[in-house]
């Protein structure tokens, strides 16, 4: 483990209390531009074979149809992001939250078209993954664009990560019901941050309304000795 990778006390303790960190830029110019890229590349690739589908679908108020599209195992689309779930500055971050034995639970690209890049409401992740032990999940989000409030950066809801919640069934997935949003932090980042958060702390994110897109990669890490509960 490299020493210049590693979490603060201090930061592990903010994770801890918060359910999320907000971390700083840990990509290169050259590097956004090299996953951004590859992004747009698996885009293609999957809308070529009919395999580009939206994760949430919804309307605006003119009736437009609204899509976020998800590059699921983005590590297994691209040799790139192969090596970014495998990325120190990533791994060293993740094993000071939940230890060194890690298991990605899933790569997911999160792509947000300009204009009709909807929202996704507010969920857990855990409600998904469901997974034993006394560490969480942890996910790692990281932007490939700038994400702002306008484009669809990630809102949270801080220390609410201390049990899952009641969800409802809406669309393809689920979204949690009764939701007091009055307390949600939007997590604004730079192209190339990155932002930790618990696998049970409440999120969303929001429409895209600019004329620019928004790409993001959210790798979720697990204990590789904790096991999945069904």
């Amino acid at each position: 483990m490299d020493d210049s990778n590693q979490l603060s006390l201090s930061q592990v303790a903010a994770f801890q209390q918060e359910g999320y960190l907000v971390d700083q830029v840990l990509f290169r110019a050259d590097e956004v531009a090299a996953f951004g890229q590859a992004y747009s590349a698996c885009l293609t690739h999957l809308a070529g074979m009919g395999q580009l589908a939206s994760i949430r679908d919804g309307q605006l108020d003119d009736g437009t149809a609204t899509q976020v599209y998800q590059i699921r195992a983005a590590h297994l689309q691209h040799k790139l992001f192969d090596d970014l779930i495998r990325d120190s500055r990533i791994l060293d971050r993740v094993a000071c939250l939940i230890g060194p034995e890690l298991k990605v639970i899933l790569c997911q690209g999160l792509y947000k078209p300009p204009h009709t890049g909807g929202e996704v409401h507010w969920h857990q992740d855990d409600y998904y993954f469901r997974v034993s032990g006394d560490r969480p999940v942890v996910s790692c989000w990281l932007a490939f664009d700038d994400a702002t409030g306008d484009n669809g950066c990630m809102w949270v809801l801080p220390r609410q990560h201390d049990r899952l919640r009641d969800h409802e069934t809406l669309g393809s997935g689920y979204a949690m019901s009764g939701v007091d949003a009055s307390q949600a932090v939007a997590l604004e980042l730079a192209a190339g941050q990155v932002m930790f958060h618990h696998g049970a702390t409440p999120h969303r994110t929001l429409a895209n309304t600019t004329h620019s897109q928004r790409r993001a990669m959210a790798i979720h890490f697990m204990d590789a000795t904790a096991q999945p509960l069904g």
